[in-house]
Parts: structure tokens; C-alpha cells; sequence
């Protein structure tokens, strides 16, 4: 399955909301009033290739950036051209021979179509150096897919990350000079592909691809790269104390300019892992050290997997760190970062949906706790994040603190029927 194309991902997310092949024709018919059918939606499933217009109504029916549907778009457009190539044989009126196997291997590189088995293949046979542009789309790639993640639960993009990763790794040894520059993306998306297995709940696999993630950083020498590692595995931590000796060291591998961002991420994490541990003064001098970074952070001109935490994120991690220290600022965090929600980002909107409602929750405004709490779960079901681990360990939090009234006992059963 082609899943990094344009049809299997409709097909995907289709499926994420529930809904049958005519039910999305009919909500599109709804929005524009034209005449579609499920035999319409099954061709652009299948093979056929929306125009902008149709990609931007799916876009809205979906749920999702119109620019996730375009580059899908161009990215089945790159691989029919290139195996209408690989089959038409050489042009008859090039001014030269031209070396076939070398120009697939290449082609498949440069247009990421050797995420497909043949385009692997032809990148492995093709002999030659990876030239600076090839290196470029390859290490674009990694940062569409953290891109995409915001919007796309990363178990979804599981099979995309691992044809991403694979394609880089067979171009590394033929990378020359720009060989430690494909040897840090291919760590930055092995690194993706560990998150999404945790998130699946494949924790041995996770670890496989973290201590990948650190040989990687190991032989380049970029210590962001041992951060990023470290980051993600601090969220499967055997226990807080070890998170937090893990999420001090991460501080200390993206200390200067050009990554603010990463340095706010870990101490914001390192606050939350000491409330845990229940070190008040702690985990508020991280805090402060994690917005202090912020104050000088370019979310989207640093490394793209730092890209997701804006504002409203950043915020509900204080409120994570002071709902559990039972400190009176939770509140009052919680009511900051619900107004800086952004409606093109489910996947954080969840997150500080959930650490708000347990803000209110815990505070004793049972009314309200409940009513963020719908809201959350309301949002993971529509965007399909109910199964992904980061979710379901804060909604199965929340229907442990839920108060015992009717309105929320259903809610407590709908977190319960979702979440197994």
C-alpha cells in the first residue's frame, strides 16, 4: 500500500471518522452543492487524482490542511511519471545515451519514490553519488512527515515513516560529504517511527528505534538529535525519577542559539516529571527555565520536531506541572492555554483539552472539568487519536476524577467504552 499517496491517505482518513464511502460524497455534496457519488470517491481512493478544487473540499469534510492533500497529490503524480520512465525505456531523441539504472536510482531518490520496494531497489543498484539536491528532498521529507504528524495521529503515517527511513538509509553510503547530514535525518525520522510505535503501545519496538535515534547521534556528534531521543523516551520512563535525569541531560544537549524550542520542550517535561515527584520548587524553577527559552524560541524556523509546541502546548504542560502540585496557578493556566487553541492542530488541542479539564477537575469545578473533558473527547474521536497512547492515558486520568453526578457518569462510560 502506498500509504505516503494520495488515495490510500483519503481512504485512511475517510476511515478515521466513520464514515462510508457515500457518507463522505454526501457531506461534500452538502458543502457544494454538486452531484457526487461513493463510485467518485472510490476512483480518487483508487486512482484517480482530485483537482485543487475537490482537494480542498475533502480537506474541509476531513479535517485537515488542504497542504496535506497537495503534497500527497504530487507525490503520486512523481512515482506514476517515474514508472511510466522505468517502463518507456530511454528517449529515442536525448542527445546522449543515458545510463537507465542510474537515472531511476536517482529519480527515486529525488522525487521520494523510493519509499516504493522498486524505488528502493533502484536506489541500492544505482551505483552513483546522492547529489546536494536529492539530500535536500530527502531531509524535506523528514520534516513534511513531523509536519503532517500535527495533523495525522503518527500510528497512521507508521508505514510512511518506515519507507521514508528506508529510502534515506540506502542512500547514506553514497552520500559523500552530505553523509552526516542524511545520518541526522534518518535519526530525526527513525526517531518519528519510535514515537509512533509507543504510541501504538509497541514499547520494545519504540526502544529499538531510540538506541537507533543515539547511534546516530553518536556518529554524527549533533547532540539535538540525543535530545530528541531522550524526549521521546521520557514519556516511557520506568519512573519519574529517571525521566527527570534523563530530561536534565536532553537540556544540556541543546543549550545555545538555534534551539530555544527544544530547550523549552525538555524543561517544560522535566517540570512535569518533578511534580511527580512531588518537588514543588523544582519543577516551578523548570518552569521558569522552560519559558524563559520560549521568550527567545522561532518554533518554525528550528528543527521541525519542535514545530507542535506553540503556545497552547507549552501552557498546558505548566498546567500538567501544577495540577499535580496542587498549586492555585492551574486554573488559571488552564483557562490561558484553552484561549490560544488552534482549530488547525487537533492532535495539541487534545493534549490541552485534557490537561485543562483535569486542571478544573482536580481544583473541584466538577461542571466545568466535565465540559472540557467532553470537548476533549470529543476531539480525539473526530480526528481519530482514541488508540493512541498519550491519549488514552489522560482520558482513563480523567475518568478517575470525574464527580459523581449523572452528566458525568455517561461521560465516565464513554471514556471507559472508548478508551480500552
Amino acid at each position: 500500500m502506498r500509504e505516503h499517496e494520495l488515495g490510500p491517505l483519503l481512504r485512511r482518513l475517510r476511515e478515521s471518522t466513520g464514515r462510508t464511502q457515500q457518507e463522505l460524497a454526501d457531506d461534500l455534496n452538502q458543502r457544494t452543492g454538486r452531484n457526487s457519488d461513493r463510485h467518485q470517491v472510490s476512483d480518487w481512493e483508487r486512482c484517480v487524482i482530485p483537482g485543487p478544487y475537490w482537494r480542498e473540499q475533502l480537506a474541509d469534510s476531513l479535517g485537515v490542511p488542504v497542504d496535506l492533500l497537495n503534497r500527497a497529490a504530487a507525490a503520486s503524480r512523481r512515482r506514476r511519471k517515474l514508472e511510466r520512465l522505468s517502463l518507456e525505456g530511454p528517449d529515442e531523441n536525448a542527445e546522449g545515451p543515458v545510463d537507465r539504472r542510474k537515472f531511476l536510482g536517482t529519480a527515486a531518490v529525488a522525487a521520494s519514490a523510493a519509499a516504493e520496494p522498486w524505488g528502493r531497489l533502484a536506489v541500492a543498484l544505482s551505483g552513483g553519488r546522492v547529489d546536494e539536491a536529492a539530500v535536500r528532498q530527502l531531509v524535506g521529507g523528514t520534516a513534511d512527515l513531523y509536519t503532517d504528524e500535527e495533523h495525522v495521529p503518527a500510528p497512521l503515517l507508521s508505514a510512511r515513516i518506515a519507507a521514508h527511513l528506508d529510502c534515506i538509509t540506502a542512500a547514506i553510503p553514497r552520500a559523500g560529504q552530505r553523509r552526516s547530514e542524511l545520518i541526522i535525518s534518518a535519526g530525526e525520522t527513525a526517531a518519528l517511527a519510535g514515537w509512533a510505535a509507543w504510541d501504538r503501545g509497541e514499547h520494545a519496538e519504540a526502544a529499538h528505534y531510540f538506541r537507533a535515534v543515539h547511534d546516530a547521534a553518536q556518529e554524527t556528534g549533533h547532540r539535538p538529535l540525543e535530545a530528541l531521543a531522550i524526549l521521546y523516551a521520557s514519556y516511557g520512563a520506568d519512573n519519574p525519577s529517571r525521566a527527570t535525569t534523563m530530561l536534565k541531560e536532553a537540556q544540556l544537549c541543546v543549550k545555545g542559539p538555534g534551539y530555544a524550542t527544544a530547550h523549552a520542550w525538555a524543561a517544560a517535561r522535566e517540570a512535569e516529571e518533578q511534580a511527580r515527584l512531588g518537588q514543588s520548587a523544582a519543577a516551578e524553577r523548570a518552569i521558569e527555565r522552560a519559558r524563559t527559552a520560549y521568550d527567545y524560541a522561532s518554533p518554525e524556523a528550528e528543527q521541525p520536531w519542535v514545530r507542535f509546541l506553540r503556545p497552547a502546548r507549552l501552557d498546558s504542560m505548566a498546567v500538567s506541572t501544577y495540577t499535580r502540585l496542587g498549586h492555585p496557578e492551574a486554573v488559571a493556566q488552564a483557562q490561558a492555554s484553552m484561549d490560544h487553541l488552534d482549530v488547525g492542530n487537533p492532535k495539541v488541542n487534545v493534549a490541552v483539552l485534557c490537561d485543562a479539564a483535569m486542571a478544573h477537575l482536580v481544583a473541584g469545578d466538577g461542571e466545568r472539568g466535565a465540559a472540557v473533558a467532553r470537548q476533549a473527547l470529543d476531539t480525539a474521536v473526530s480526528f481519530n487519536y482514541i488508540g493512541v497512547t498519550m491519549v488514552d492515558v489522560r482520558m482513563k486520568e480523567i475518568a478517575g476524577v470525574l464527580p459523581d453526578n449523572t452528566t458525568a457518569r455517561d461521560l465516565q462510560q464513554e471514556i471507559r467504552a472508548a478508551v480500552v
